[in-house]
């Protein structure tokens, strides 16, 4: 694939407007987002999850699974913007094209992408939770969220280019070649069952790696299933956004291009999240 320029250049990117998602175009998280906001936003984060946890005060369990459900919610919002999520919405969002028959259109096709991703990822969501209840009872609630608050600290710095953790995962990318082979609302459904699940493909964003320890850690399956529904939905963002984006007279280089830039400044916002709920589990334990 090759870099088209088929718009004027954005001042906010280094590179033309390109009509394919590059990953080696994507700045990296310090050239996107600037040293004094990687710094204002993290501070930020944690006096609001230290505040947060003193005007609560919540117990051990039930700060625990106030923290997962906020590391869910950060999941929802931060996992999509990648290569992957870049597929997707090209193909959700494309225009039908005249030679092919049925009724397929954007709107229709981001509908199937969320039911095949909510099929696999609810199911995933309530096993981990399962999994969860055979451990939970073992390891002392306090200890539990003291651990869970470590590890969320260091991959909101991880998030925010301060630091490198492990970041193990299936380092594949969807199968393109479908878009080639299928209706497009086949390729949309598709691609939302392979998504569903998180770790199928690559793990865009450490906030899946707390929810997936949170969860097991609560060991509820119940709560697994809605933070995975939550995620699955979040999923579709990339895709309503190029919707929006091409019906307001956008094309789809553009809003390419401008995801480059997007997901690391999302990347950054949630390493400051991370670090406020952080500071909220930590904060938990001591009042």
């Amino acid at each position: 694939m090759t870099a088209t320029l088929e718009a004027p250049v954005r001042s906010d990117l280094a590179h033309p407007v390109i009509g394919a998602d590059l990953p080696q175009l994507r700045p990296t998280v310090g050239e996107a987002v600037s040293g004094r906001a990687r710094a204002v936003l993290p501070a930020a984060a944690a006096v609001v999850g230290i505040a947060a946890a003193a005007l609560v005060a919540p117990a051990g369990a039930p700060a625990l699974t106030a923290a997962v459900v906020g590391a869910g919610l950060l999941t929802s919002l931060a996992a999509n913007w990648s290569t992957c999520g870049m597929s997707v919405a090209a193909v959700v969002a494309a225009p039908k094209q005249a030679e092919r028959t049925g009724s397929s259109t954007p709107a229709r096709r981001l509908g199937w992408h969320a039911f095949g991703s909510i099929l696999t990822g609810v199911p995933t969501g309530a096993l981990i939770g399962a999994i969860g209840m055979l451990v939970a009872g073992t390891i002392d609630v306090a200890w539990a969220l003291g651990a869970w608050a470590l590890v969320a600290l260091l991959y909101g710095l991880h998030e925010l280019g301060v630091l490198r953790m492990p970041t193990p995962m299936r380092r594949r990318q969807l199968p393109r070649q479908l878009r080639r082979s299928m209706a497009p609302w086949k390729v949309s459904f598709v691609f939302g069952t392979l998504i569903g699940p998180g770790f199928l493909i690559f793990i865009r964003s450490s906030a899946y790696y707390l929810l997936v320890l949170g969860l097991l850690l609560v060991g509820n399956p119940l709560l697994g299933a809605a933070l995975f529904t939550v995620v699955s939905l979040g999923r579709c963002l990339p895709s309503l956004a190029a919707i929006v984006h091409t019906r307001s007279g956008g094309t789809m280089p553009g809003f390419l291009s401008a995801m480059c830039v997007v997901d690391r400044r999302v990347q950054a916002a949630t390493g400051a999240g991370l670090v406020g709920l952080a500071a909220f589990g930590a904060a938990a334990l001591l009042v």
